[in-house]
C-alpha cells in the first residue's frame, strides 16, 4: 500500500468524525455531520457496526408510541409501502417487531473489531478500557485551560509528540501486563505520520478495510475524537493547524501496535485474520441487521407521524392577513424555539407590537473583548471567522480605568486565593480553620437566599455594570459598519418597513453550579448571550454615519426609529431592556407603554413554561426563579428539548399558531427578494444550524451512552473543557440525560427536523443545486423539507433529487386513524 493511499483513507476516516466544542463556548453539533454524504439508513448501519451506536430508540419505544396513538395505522402503511416489499401488511410487520422487541440479545451481527479487541478476547482482560483511561487523562493534561495546578504534559509540543514523550516514560502499562510498551514507543519515528505509515505495514492492514478500521478506532473515544476534530475546525477557520486528529489516530495507532506484538500466539494470529477478512467481505454487502431494519422502519413512520400533525395545524390554521400599516413597535427576536413561546404571549397581550425572527447574533459576527481581558470571545456562529474587535468600556476614561483596576485586583485575589485552596499542603491548613466560615453563605445558597456563584455578566464589576456598561466601536471602519447594517436589516426584513421603537432582542440563560451553561446560552453568538450583539446593533443602527450611508444604498431608516438593546432570559422568561438609558425622550411614552405588555407576556411564558417543568401551584415566579440559581438543580430549563420544525415564512402565516415552543421561526418575505440570495443565506447557515441543534438533541436521545453526557449528577469538569462521567472514560460529549429526559417521560422526541418554506419550489431546487452539502441532508433523509404557499398551507413535499410530491389536503377520517391492535 502506497503512503498517498494511506494518507487518502486517514483523511475519510478523520472527515468521518463530527466536530464539538468546549463548555466555554458550547454549541450544539450534528454529530452525524461527517456521515451527510451517505442516507440516514447507511449511516445508522456504518455506525453500528464500527461502534455499537445507536441510532434509532429500541423497538419497545415505537410500540408503546403505537399504542399511544402517535403514531396511525397509514404511518406505518405508507412506509412500508415506499420502503419495505418484505411485509404484505401492518399487521405482519407489527407482529414480526413483537417478536424482535421480545428477544434478549439485539447485538448487530457484524461488528468491525481492531488490535484491542482480539486482546481482550484473547487476554480475558479490559484493554479497551484501560486504553481509554490511559489516554482520557493524557488529552485532559496536554488541553487542560488553567484548571490544574500541575500540567505533566507540554502543550507547546504537537499532540504525537507530546504524548509519544509521556508515554516513553509510563510504567503503568507495562505494571498492567503490556511488555515492553515504552521500547516499542521509543522504537517508532517522532513524525505522526511516519509512525502511521510503519504501524499500518507492521498490522497488515489493506486499502479495502483501512478507512473502516481507522474511523472505528476513532468512534472508541469519540468524545475525545470530535474536541480535537473541533479544534482543527476552528484552527481552519483562522489559518491553524488541521492535523491534531490524524495525530491523535497516530497515537491509537500506536496502541494497537503494542498490543499486537505482545499477543504474537498463534491463536491471536488467526483471530486477528479473521477480523481482517470478515471486514472485506462485509464491506461489500448491503445486508442490513434484521433488528435495525424493523428499527429504521418505525422510525420512518414515527417521523410521518411528527409530519402529520405539523401539516394538519397549518391546514386548518386560519392565516391573518399581513399588515401594511405601520406597527407600534417591532422586536427582534432568534429563532431559538424558546423565542416562539415568549413571541407567541407578546402578540396575544399586545397586538401592536409586532414580532420578527432571526439568527441571534443579528448579522454582526464581532469579537467581543471585555475590559482588562487579553483576548476576546467569538459571538457569531461557529461556522463563519469572527469579524471586527468590540471591546467592553464604561461612561468616561477615568471611569473605565478604575473599573480596569477593579477587575484586575479581582482575578489576581480570586486566582491567589483559589491556588491556596487547591494546594496540596494548604488545602489541609485552609478547610480546618477556615471551613466553619463559610456555614452561613452554604445555608443561603442551598435555600436559594444568594447566588453560590458571581454572576458570569458582571464579572467583578457589579457597580459599573449597574451604572451602565457601554462598547466601544472605534476598531469598525464606518464601512464595515454600513455593510454590517444594511445585510441586517434586509435579511430581518426590516427594510422599507420600521416601526418607531425596533427591539433587538437577543437571548441568554441564567443557571449555577452547571458546566453546560453555556449551551443554554445562543448558538448563533458561538455559545454566549446575544446581548452584546443586540448592544452592537443598536450602535450602529442609531449612528447617524450608518443611516446616511444606508440611504445612499437606498435603505431609509425613519428620522423616528430607534433602535434598543434587550435580552431576554431563556431560564426566567425575564425581559431586559439593555439600552433603556439610551430611549430619547421622544420615545419614552412609547417605551413605558409597552413594559406593562412585556411583563404580562413574560409571566404567561413562564405559566407555560411551568407546565412542562412541573412546577405546581400559584407561586410559579419564585420557583421559577429558585431554579436559575439552585445549585442542586439539574433542570434549570429545558432548552431546545423538543425541536422539530424551522419556519421560513413571513409571520402573518403562524401567527396566533401555538407550536409548543418546538419550532424554529425566521421571518422571510420571498417577494422582496428578487434573486433569493437572502433565501440562501437562510438555507445555508441558520437552517444548517438548526439541524444540528435537532440531530445533536436526536443523537442524545437515541444513543445517550455514545452520543449524550450522560447522568449530569455524576460528572466531573476535565482541564476546564469538558466532562467526564465519573473519573475517568472517555469525553462525554452531547448532552446530558437530565436534559432531555425528567425522570419518567422523555422532553425530547427523536424527531427528525421539518423545514418548512414559503417560496417558489424553483428558487428552493436552484439553491440546493448550488449547495451539495444541503442538498445531502434533505435527500439522504437527515431533514424533510416542506413548500409552503401563500395562503399558509402545506402543499408539497421535497421528495429528493429536485422532485416534489404534492400533499392532498387531509380530511381525517376514522378509518384512517383506526387503531392498531399489537
Amino acid at each position: 500500500m502506497t503512503n498517498q493511499t494511506i494518507k487518502k483513507e486517514i483523511s475519510k476516516a478523520c472527515k468521518r468524525i463530527a466536530p464539538a466544542w468546549p463548555l466555554k463556548n458550547q454549541v450544539a453539533v450534528n454529530p452525524y455531520l461527517g456521515l451527510s454524504d451517505m442516507s440516514f439508513q447507511d449511516a445508522a448501519k456504518l455506525l453500528s457496526e464500527r461502534a455499537g451506536i445507536h441510532m434509532t430508540m429500541p423497538i419497545q419505544f415505537y410500540l408503546d408510541a403505537i399504542k399511544n396513538k402517535q403514531i396511525a395505522f397509514h404511518d406505518l402503511q405508507s412506509v412500508l409501502n415506499t420502503k419495505s416489499s418484505q411485509f404484505k401488511s401492518v399487521d405482519e410487520f407489527l407482529k414480526y417487531a413483537n417478536a424482535l422487541s421480545e428477544r434478549k440479545n439485539s447485538s448487530p451481527s457484524f461488528q468491525v473489531k481492531t488490535c484491542l479487541d482480539a486482546s481482550e478476547e484473547i487476554s480475558g482482560k479490559h484493554w479497551n478500557e484501560f486504553m481509554i483511561d490511559k489516554v482520557s487523562t493524557f488529552l485532559s493534561s496536554y488541553f487542560d485551560e488553567a484548571q490544574s495546578l500541575w500540567n505533566t504534559s507540554d502543550a507547546s509540543q504537537n499532540l504525537f509528540t507530546a504524548w509519544k514523550q509521556d508515554a516513553e516514560v509510563d510504567y503503568s502499562t507495562e505494571v498492567m501486563g503490556i511488555k515492553n510498551f515504552r521500547t516499542l514507543i521509543k522504537g517508532l519515528p517522532n513524525d505522526p505520520n511516519e509512525a502511521t505509515n510503519l504501524i499500518i505495514q507492521k498490522l497488515k492492514l489493506s486499502d479495502e478495510i483501512l478507512e473502516p478500521y481507522l474511523h472505528t478506532l476513532l468512534l472508541k473515544l469519540v468524545g475525545w475524537s470530535s474536541f480535537i476534530a473541533g479544534k482543527d475546525w476552528n484552527n481552519s477557520l483562522y489559518g491553524g493547524s488541521t492535523s491534531n486528529l490524524q495525530a491523535f489516530l497516530s497515537i491509537l495507532l500506536c496502541w494497537e501496535l503494542c498490543l499486537y506484538e505482545n499477543n504474537k500466539s498463534e491463536d491471536f494470529e488467526t483471530l486477528w485474520h479473521t477480523y481482517k477478512s470478515q471486514i472485506t467481505e462485509h464491506t461489500y454487502t448491503n445486508e442490513t441487521d434484521e433488528n435495525l431494519q424493523v428499527k429504521l422502519l418505525l422510525q420512518d413512520a414515527y417521523d410521518l407521524a411528527c409530519q402529520s400533525q405539523l401539516k394538519k395545524k397549518f391546514q386548518t390554521h386560519k392565516v391573518q392577513d399581513s399588515k401594511n400599516s405601520r406597527p407600534k413597535v417591532q422586536a427582534v427576536f432568534c429563532i431559538d424555539v424558546r423565542s416562539e413561546v415568549i413571541r407567541r404571549h407578546i402578540e396575544r397581550v399586545d397586538p401592536e407590537i409586532e414580532t420578527l425572527g432571526f439568527a441571534g447574533f443579528f448579522g454582526f459576527p464581532i469579537k467581543y473583548q471585555p475590559l482588562a481581558h487579553s483576548t476576546g470571545k467569538n459571538q457569531c456562529p461557529v461556522l463563519i471567522p469572527s469579524g471586527p474587535v468590540v471591546k467592553e468600556t464604561f461612561s468616561n476614561s477615568s471611569e473605565t480605568e478604575k473599573a480596569r483596576l477593579t477587575r484586575i485586583a479581582k482575578h489576581q485575589f480570586t486566582k491567589s486565593w483559589w491556588r491556596f485552596k487547591s494546594g496540596a499542603v494548604s488545602s489541609f491548613a485552609f478547610v480546618s480553620p477556615l471551613g466553619l466560615t463559610y456555614l452561613p453563605k452554604l445555608l443561603s445558597d442551598s435555600f436559594g437566599l444568594t447566588r453560590p456563584t458571581e454572576d458570569p455578566n458582571t464579572d467583578g464589576l457589579s457597580k459599573w455594570i449597574k451604572q451602565g456598561r457601554e462598547l466601544d466601536l472605534s476598531e469598525i471602519p464606518l464601512e464595515s459598519k454600513i455593510k454590517m447594517a444594511s445585510s441586517a436589516l434586509s435579511a430581518m426584513g426590516l427594510k422599507g418597513r420600521m416601526a418607531p421603537l425596533v427591539l433587538i432582542t437577543g437571548h441568554g440563560s441564567t443557571t449555577v453550579n452547571n458546566p453546560h451553561a453555556t449551551g443554554l446560552d445562543c448558538g448563533a453568538c458561538g455559545g454566549h448571550s446575544g446581548e452584546i450583539n443586540a448592544m452592537t446593533a443598536e450602535r450602529i443602527l442609531n449612528d447617524a454615519g450608518v443611516r446616511k450611508g444606508l440611504l445612499e444604498q437606498g435603505i431609509l431608516i425613519p428620522n423616528d426609529t430607534h433602535f434598543t438593546a434587550c435580552l431576554h432570559d431563556t431560564t426566567t422568561d425575564e425581559l431586559h431592556i439593555i439600552g433603556n438609558s439610551n430611549v430619547p425622550n421622544s420615545h419614552r411614552e412609547l417605551l413605558e407603554s409597552i413594559k406593562q405588555s412585556l411583563l404580562k407576556a413574560s409571566a404567561s411564558s413562564r405559566e407555560e413554561r411551568a407546565l412542562r417543568m412541573n412546577i405546581q401551584g400559584k407561586n410559579i415566579d419564585p420557583s421559577i426563579l429558585r431554579r436559575s440559581k439552585d445549585w442542586s438543580q439539574v433542570r434549570p430549563e429545558w432548552g431546545l428539548a423538543g425541536c422539530n420544525a424551522f419556519v421560513i415564512a413571513p409571520r402573518s402565516r403562524t401567527i396566533g399558531m401555538d407550536l409548543g415552543g418546538k419550532s424554529f421561526l425566521h421571518s422571510y418575505n420571498w417577494q422582496t427578494d428578487t434573486e433569493f440570495k437572502i433565501l440562501e443565506a437562510i438555507i445555508t447557515a441558520p437552517m444548517v444550524v438548526t439541524s444540528w441543534i435537532n440531530l445533536q438533541y436526536f443523537a442524545s436521545t437515541t444513543d445517550n451512552e455514545r452520543f449524550g453526557a450522560g447522568n449530569k449528577t455524576l460528572h466531573n469538569v476535565t482541564g476546564g473543557i469538558g466532562v467526564l462521567e465519573g473519573s475517568s472514560g472517555d469525553l462525554r460529549i452531547g448532552l446530558p440525560m437530565q436534559s432531555i429526559h425528567d425522570g419518567k417521560t422523555y422532553q425530547h422526541l427523536p424527531q427528525r427536523l421539518n423545514v418548512i418554506i414559503e417560496a417558489p419550489t424553483e428558487a428552493i431546487n436552484e439553491i440546493l443545486s448550488k449547495n451539495v452539502d444541503v442538498q445531502n441532508l434533505f435527500d439522504n433523509g437527515w431533514i424533510t423539507l416542506l413548500h409552503l404557499n401563500e395562503h399558509g398551507k402545506t402543499t408539497s413535499k421535497y421528495t429528493g433529487n429536485y422532485e416534489w410530491e404534492e400533499i392532498q389536503a387531509e380530511v381525517i377520517k376514522q378509518k384512517h386513524e383506526q387503531l392498531i391492535s399489537i
